[in-house]
């Protein structure tokens, strides 16, 4: 979603630096932020085995047994395996005795003298008695004279101690010391919200060791690029330092970044929560400062009818453009390398569509120079119908209809060359061009969808482009030009997908019947809704938050596939006897 406003810095790049900087810390994770986080206890005076130490750079909880229990079996059930839900309820009855199975568990991970200390931190009025049902797979614990337990855990010594109705555990003596004397006033919050929640909090990391990072990235980097060879390396090896200062930039200028996956059993589904914030007055915020939801032409495309639907409006800053501007210029050198060194093509043709790429780059980019993107598309599908329309705003029309004419000329006289016919009519001021082209005969599938010819409808407007896939979408694509000339108001949305698999999956069977789509489509008229995946972004101060949700349709449809997969398995190996 997030390559959507700024191409040079997904969220998922964010995700891969906060990886690596975790991994390069011991381990340390990324987690949810915390509605009432308490500050770990200072050192107590003396204490020479720990320094004092700041807030957890990551926070780690788990959901309670009796949350993740009645999660994975609402889970198991409906991906068509209920046996995996009970197997699940055993083993945590099994090494849970002596647990408070309706509070979470935790991780916090402060930096001690710049190394990550964990402590975890385990409900129990009497880690004792734990203790005492685990000798089998750790020996005795020894009592110290504070109280403390200690126990050996393959090679490692564990320190543990009763902290009220909570058990903390180090593996320093003295961290123990830095617990928060109420552990459910940090992690509880986290904990019920979801059954896995991770944060990561950068601030709290020293720089040494973020620049101790960057180095480390930068050697590899310069070592893999010191290896590329042939024409293409030298393009490869821009486009590799543009990607590599980028993530440099992730790095030093992350504030937090936070993930959350809840099975919610009651809702049935499943949720994936994500956020990423800057440090406030970087570039890094400026670009997540300059996002924001606006009016959008194509907001029609958002429909409780859809099969499917993308649909992104936003403001686009100028600093997302300059970094943009460095990324796609360097896509397009190793496109233009890679096509060179293709069989396929001759030289001159090699140049002809390394022009067009480089023009509709330049228009991508003129249009995002104009500080906005705004765009949708559409998918209408029943049985024996699918209908697909887009729209979007671009700089200038008139140069996307001169981009699809010179791309025309070029293929004119070539073999199984698409037919084109421009200006062939107008509608509200978009003037409507169609491409067509024959489907070969063996191509049988594509002809039970589109027929013996595919027609491409194409609108440019002065500002707008839009295509039509199909006879059938010429209308849609109509609805949405009438639905431009008044912009829905903003949301607070920056973009929105969603995807509704009972209509695909219905015209799909309607198309080729087939077993496997007959399964999931008996297993999803037994659900809660379509089968639907949504994908929702939107801003916050300084950063982003995103949210996936797998509907309960969507696990179940998942489900019976898998069934029918396992049913003709079983069937083959019966043959085979």
């Amino acid at each position: 979603m997030r390559r959507l406003f700024a191409p040079n810095l997904s969220f998922r790049s964010v995700a891969l630096a906060a990886a690596m900087l975790a991994t390069t810390a011991t381990t340390l994770l990324c987690g949810n932020s915390l509605s009432a986080q308490e500050a770990l206890a200072p050192a107590p005076s003396g204490s020479t085995d720990a320094a004092a130490t700041t807030e957890p750079v990551v926070i780690v909880t788990l959901g309670s047994v009796n949350q993740l229990t009645q999660d994975f079996n609402y889970l198991s059930g409906a991906l068509g395996q209920p046996q995996f839900g009970g197997m699940f309820a055993m083993m945590a009855g099994t090494f849970t005795q002596g647990v408070d199975t309706s509070q979470p568990v935790g991780v916090l991970v402060p930096l001690v003298d710049g190394t990550p200390e964990p402590i975890a931190l385990v409900p129990t009025a009497d880690v004792k008695t734990v203790l005492k049902r685990l000798e089998a797979q750790t020996g005795p614990a020894d009592e110290l004279d504070d109280g403390t337990l200690v126990v050996a855990v393959g090679a490692n010594t564990i320190f543990i101690r009763q902290v009220g109705n909570w058990a903390v555990l180090a593996r320093n003596r003295s961290v123990l010391d830095q617990a928060p004397a109420d552990p459910s006033a940090v992690i509880s919050q986290m904990g019920s919200d979801y059954d896995l929640a991770v944060r990561l909090d950068m601030q709290q990391i020293p720089p040494p060791i973020l620049d101790a990072l960057i180095a480390q990235l930068r050697q590899g980097f310069d070592q893999a690029m010191a290896r590329q060879e042939g024409e293409d390396a030298e393009a490869a090896r821009e486009y590799a330092q543009n990607s590599m200062a980028q993530l440099e930039q992730v790095i030093s200028q992350t504030d937090d970044l936070m993930i959350g996956i809840d099975i919610d059993a009651t809702g049935r589904r499943i949720v994936i929560d994500g956020s990423f914030t800057a440090i406030p007055g970087t570039k890094l915020a400026q670009i997540y400062a300059g996002q924001k939801p606006i009016p959008s032409a194509y907001a029609t495309v958002v429909r409780d009818d859809a099969a499917a639907y993308i649909h992104a409006a936003a403001s686009v800053s100028q600093e997302t453009v300059k970094q943009a501007r460095g990324s796609i210029k360097g896509a397009v050198e190793m496109a233009g390398k890679a096509l060179g060194q293709s069989d396929e093509l001759s030289e001159s043709e090699v140049g002809e569509v390394t022009e067009v790429i480089n023009r509709i780059a330049d228009l991508i980019l003129e249009s995002y120079e104009e500080g906005k993107l705004d765009a949708g598309a559409l998918l209408l599908t029943d049985a024996g119908s699918m209908k697909f329309a887009f729209g979007s705003f671009v700089s200038d029309g008139a140069e996307a209809a001169s981009i699809v004419k010179d791309i025309a000329n070029k293929l004119q006289g070539h073999q199984d060359a698409p037919r084109f016919e421009f200006d062939r009519d107008t509608y509200r001021g978009v003037t409507m061009h169609l491409i067509e082209a024959d489907v070969p005969a063996d191509e049988d599938e594509v002809r039970k969808v589109f027929g013996e010819t595919v027609r491409v409808h194409i609108g440019t407007g002065e500002k707008s482009v839009y295509v039509a896939l199909g006879d059938q979408s010429v209308d849609l694509m109509k609805e949405m030009i009438d639905g431009a000339a008044t912009p829905v108001a903003a949301g607070d949305d920056l973009a929105r997908i969603e995807l509704n698999l009972m209509p695909i999956l219905q015209y799909a069977q309607s198309v080729e019947s087939n077993d496997a789509i007959a399964s999931m489509i008996d297993a999803l008229s037994r659900a809660d809704d379509a089968g639907t995946l949504r994908i929702v972004s939107k801003a916050i101060d300084n950063g982003q938050r995103s949210r996936i949700v797998l509907g309960d349709g969507l696990l179940r449809a998942i489900g019976g596939a898998v069934r029918e997969a396992q049913m003709k398995k079983m069937q083959q190996n019966n043959g085979q006897f």
